[in-house]
């Protein structure tokens, strides 16, 4: 069956596939490059119901083992970091090791899969069966689908793996090949399914956040077996966001001379067609993203018989504006006083929001948020929201000198948003103009009454 997105199910392997191998095991293969081998899992439907897959059908996963060669490295890389790679000395038809030659096409960022382990990155890896679209070849063809990802991001690449017969170098025999047990494929002498990478999807980064409003580049390119320009491509970009999804846009080139046919779904997206048929960059450009811009993309390639994927995760953010409601505090008669902080036109929706206060004989702040309350997120049209918190500071606790803090988190945000307001002592009463008359004539009639009386 073709590739589809149900089957990008991610699972770290720390367990080697055959006995012997490491989880990221390097070797040295002559000049070419480097050898990569990569504990993986072959996936295959109808696992029972003890294996669940991510798009709700059931699979069945057995440990398999997949060997790149000859990657081109940097030419500063040293011998001595790299273990040679030595197989199985008793082939096994049980054991399944998928040899793939993948000078041409080129792989991408391959130096970041031979120093995972030093990065202390875990590379996950799957592989399953594939029927290229329209495929009437020899049915001693098999082909493969295999994903492999760097754990926390980088790079990730979707191989479609074709074997090559019992005749293609590689073999010291062709007669009465050993059988894979599992997949009925002839193995080589030395027990591994022999295959060559025919086609490459990758990105760069699997997941990118952008700021609201502004303009993101999300990474998909392709490699093939034939030089550019390509002739025949089809490329479709997807959107898919809570159950549900949509086209982005669209592209097909059809003869050499002709220009690539462009539909865009989404105003502001675009691919460039040159850079996609001479280079195979196939990276959307979105322009003003919008809340409605968020969720997974999918960059969908298909050259000739070929079609592979990769998955984007797109996360817009807006750092909230925070102020607070005064910048000053001066308690009148002794009495509370409500403080406000205010978090405008932020996005996504958590936030946290913190009140401290420090006294002048103090040295370090001291917690006021378990006296404070929060008030409903208020949305806009634009899907950003706001909250205000509110605390109520009260003069026995708060002298003149005070500090109070109002620090506000997000995931916007590298470190919180801190804003202040200190507390002022009042003021002397000073008497009225009013009073002094008053008291004056009270004097003036004492003084009146007192001569008279006298």
């Amino acid at each position: 069956m073709v590739f589809s997105v149900g089957l990008l199910i991610i699972s770290y392997l720390t367990a080697p596939a055959v006995s012997g191998f490491p989880s990221s095991h390097l070797a040295q293969a002559g000049f070419a490059g480097q050898d990569v081998v990569l504990s993986c899992s072959l996936v295959e439907e109808g696992g029972g119901f003890g294996a669940m897959g991510a798009s709700g059908g059931h699979f069945s996963r057995t440990p398999a083992t997949l060997v790149l060669r000859d990657l081109p490295m940097s030419p500063d890389l040293s011998p001595e970091t790299v273990t040679p790679y030595i197989p199985p000395e008793n082939p096994d038809p049980d054991d399944i090791i998928i040899e793939a030659k993948v000078t041409s096409p080129e792989i991408p960022e391959a130096d970041s899969l031979l120093h995972a382990d030093c990065n202390e990155q875990e590379v996950a890896c799957e592989i399953s069966r594939y029927i290229p679209r329209g495929f009437q070849g020899n049915a001693d063809e098999a082909f493969f689908i295999g994903s492999v990802a760097l754990e926390g991001g980088g790079v990730s690449l979707t191989l479609v793996l074709r074997t090559l017969p019992p005749t293609s170098e590689g073999w010291e025999s062709a007669a009465s090949p050993l059988l894979q047990s599992k997949l009925e494929l002839p193995l080589t002498p030395s027990g591994t399914l022999l295959t060559e990478v025919a086609f490459v999807v990758f990105s760069r980064s699997q997941s990118i956040t952008a700021p609201l409003g502004g303009d993101t580049l999300l990474d998909c390119g392709f490699k093939q077996q034939e030089p550019f320009p390509v002739h025949a491509m089809w490329l479709e970009w997807r959107l898919q966001h809570r159950g549900s999804g949509w086209r982005v846009m669209e592209m097909k080139t059809v003869e050499p001379e002709e220009q690539p046919i462009v539909h865009v779904d989404r105003n502001g997206s675009s691919v460039d067609p040159a850079l996609a048929v001479q280079e195979g960059n196939v990276s959307l450009t979105l322009r003003k993203v919008t809340v409605p811009d968020e969720g997974t993309y999918i960059c969908t390639v298909g050259i000739g018989l070929y079609q592979a994927q990769q998955v984007i995760q797109l996360h817009l953010t807006q750092p909230p504006n925070v102020s607070l409601s005064v910048d000053t505090v001066i308690f009148k008669d002794g009495l509370p006083q409500k403080v406000s902080c205010h978090c405008d036109r932020y996005y996504p929706l958590d936030v946290e929001v913190e009140w401290l206060y420090l006294p002048p004989s103090k040295e370090e702040p001291i917690s006021l948020t378990q006296n404070s309350s929060l008030t409903s997120h208020r949305q806009f049209y634009d899907r950003t929201l706001s909250l205000s918190s509110h605390v109520t500071l009260h003069p026995s606790a708060l002298p003149a000198g005070s500090v109070v803090t109002c620090l506000v988190s997000h995931r916007s945000l590298a470190t919180p948003v801190a804003v202040s307001l200190t507390v002022l002592a009042p003021e002397p009463e000073k008497r009225s103009y009013r009073m002094e008359v008053l008291m004056g004539l009270a004097i003036a009639t004492l003084l009146f009454l007192y001569f008279i009386l006298k």
